[in-house]
């Protein structure tokens, strides 16, 4: 009697569809074909509850390297194709591996030979596996879109602050959205994620999953809309064919299902958007760099248009210092714009900052100039604008067809056409002269620009901490213009729609000019100094207050040359940040 040949068995279900006797059942087909034609099991490679749409399975794995290390087997057999793969490019890619380290890859179910025929029949079948795959996961997500509509959670767990009701709906976990509403008001008020973890880990928080909080965790959850109260599905990237998915990448707006009010809000919305903008705003602040750059993200180059960003010098003593250095000289060696030290125009944006922003003389200046802004973009809506257009065109089709009947006479068809037309003009005509109204009556009052401001010094009020001071500075500033000759920057008020929701949101401009040879002047006037003194003095109204917050910004400008919280670097690293706001503001102080 013949020896027998060694072989192996693999076999594989899938999560979706099939259990735990599915192996067995592919089992005994295996070991009886192999039985019958004179083989010998010697192994199982057995993959439970792992989708075939890759080769990332750890026993398919396991089979992969025994076949390239000289293996004492000759022959892999499969119950049927789609077991061992149901991706067409995987099933050819690795039947020709096993074959070319000398296996023969043998479906019980299924035999091909080595001919032209037996090869197309098997990249066929192949195609039809990864055609009912590909169908099976359309079908599903049929299902889960009607749910989404729905506002129905999808699968998985919940986040963080939610669980589901019986209804399969997010219902808010109070206990939990203590912990939710805590990340987002220290991000809103420009605490970084170190910080957080801390205070977290301090008072025992956890994650949903019961681990403790990394900075990958906060990142998603500062960003998760439901928050807010927006239901949101198939957002993120699909996965690529090796079933590995970038989580940071999302689909296309017009793929992605919001539905407004879907879900219960943990936090308001100004709160979510307050976070995230700091959050966007001071992202280069959170990382473990020796230097941080106060002005970044703001600089542009008026001599090629590229940004300018941080770097550092070494002057002849090896001294280092920072500077703003234009990104198209450094990349593209086509600019001759000459870099700037990072302390002299840090403090020269700092202090005409406060100077016009904390300047309450300034406010019915800003509050014309947006009135005015707005008079002027009256008619330049979209809506609006198409509106006035379709009342030319409804009116005109209108006259068209009275003109029709005055030449063929009476026609009851035209005529029902005419009062279409006729309820079509009256109802956009209506829109038009509602709109045209809440315009005129629209008007930003001096309160409601003094308000903003203050939310802006509130922020200023406290020099602690770089992330608010980077989130302010680009909150109000719209751009700084750099040139080897001059400096100009260019400030800005934005203020919210009001008013009936109208989609507009004027912005006052204020631009601030210098020639750069000035930066480097010495001021050694102390009556300059003073006088600076008592513009910031003069921001508030009670002196108590003014007391106090000079005494901080007097103890705050010393301590925080060494304080680690100010701008995220190392301990006892002295950044040009942190010398030029000290500077800035002990300068206010020390007069007193």
């Amino acid at each position: 009697m013949a020896e027998k040949i060694k072989a192996v068995g693999y076999a594989r279900f899938s999560s979706s569809n099939q259990r735990e006797e599915s192996i067995s059942a592919q089992k005994r087909y295996i070991a009886t074909f192999a039985e019958d034609n004179n083989m010998e099991i010697i192994d199982w490679y057995c993959d439970r509850a792992k989708s075939a749409k890759t080769v990332n399975r750890p026993e398919f794995q396991k089979l992969i390297q025994d076949a390239q290390n000289n293996p004492e087997f000759k022959a892999i057999i499969v119950h049927k194709s789609d077991r061992f793969s149901r991706n067409v490019e995987d099933s050819i890619q690795y039947k020709r591996l096993f074959e070319d380290c000398g296996l023969e890859v043998i479906f019980v179910n299924e035999r091909f030979d080595n001919s032209p025929s037996g090869k197309m029949m098997y990249n066929l079948l192949s195609s039809i596996n990864q055609f009912y795959n590909d169908n099976l996961a359309l079908e599903v997500m049929k299902g889960l879109k009607e749910n989404a509509y729905q506002c129905k959670w999808t699968g998985g767990p919940a986040p963080l602050g939610y669980d589901i009701g019986n209804d399969k709906k997010l219902i808010i976990n109070e206990k939990e959205a203590e912990i939710v509403r805590l990340i987002f008001q220290m991000s809103a008020d420009g605490y970084g994620y170190s910080e957080t973890i801390d205070k977290l880990n301090i008072l025992g928080y956890k994650t949903k999953k019961g681990n403790p909080f990394g900075k990958n965790s906060l990142y998603d959850l500062i960003r998760n809309e439901r928050y807010k109260g927006t239901y949101i599905f198939n957002r993120r990237s699909k996965a690529d064919r090796h079933n590995r998915r970038n989580n940071h990448k999302y689909k296309p707006d017009d793929e992605i299902i919001r539905i407004e009010n879907g879900c219960p809000a943990i936090v308001s919305e100004s709160l979510w958007n307050r976070a995230n903008a700091v959050k966007k705003a001071t992202r280069c602040s959170y990382t473990n760099a020796k230097h941080s750059y106060l002005l970044t993200g703001l600089l542009y180059c008026s001599q090629c248009g590229a940004k300018l960003h941080g770097n550092i010098r070494t002057d002849k003593n090896g001294n280092s210092y920072t500077t703003y250095r234009c990104s198209g000289k450094t990349n593209k060696r086509n600019c001759d714009c000459k870099e700037i030290r990072c302390n002299k125009l840090d403090s020269f944006v700092i202090d005409k900052f406060i100077q016009f922003f904390f300047n309450d003389s300034n406010i019915p200046i800003i509050t014309d100039k947006l009135n005015e802004q707005l008079n002027n973009t009256a008619k330049s809506d979209v809506e609006y604008t198409e509106a006035k257009n379709n009342l030319s065109v409804l009116e005109k089709s209108r006259d068209n067809l009275v003109e029709a009947i005055i030449q063929t006479g009476s026609n009851q068809t035209i005529t029902d056409k005419i009062n279409e037309y006729e309820s079509k003009i009256s109802k956009t005509k209506s829109f038009i002269e509602d709109y045209e109204s809440r315009k005129i009556n629209r008007v930003i009052t001096d309160e409601e620009v003094k308000n903003q401001i203050d939310k802006l010094k509130s922020y200023m009020s406290n020099p602690e901490k770089l992330v608010k001071t980077k989130y302010v500075l680009s909150e109000y500033i719209d751009r700084i213009d750099i040139s080897n000759e001059n400096i100009q920057v260019t400030f800005k008020v934005t203020m919210p729609p009001v008013n009936g929701g109208i989609s507009d949101s004027p912005t006052f401009r204020h631009t601030e000019f210098i020639r750069r040879k000035s930066l480097f002047k010495n001021e050694k006037n102390s009556d300059k100094k003073h006088r600076n003194i008592e513009k910031l003095q003069n921001f508030y109204e009670n002196p108590h207050e003014s007391e106090f917050l000079l005494k901080s910004i007097t103890r705050k400008s010393h301590d925080c040359i060494y304080n680690r919280d100010f701008c995220g670097g190392g301990e006892g690293s002295r950044t040009p940040v942190r010398k030029s706001l000290a500077k800035v503001f002990s300068e206010r102080s020390q007069c007193f």
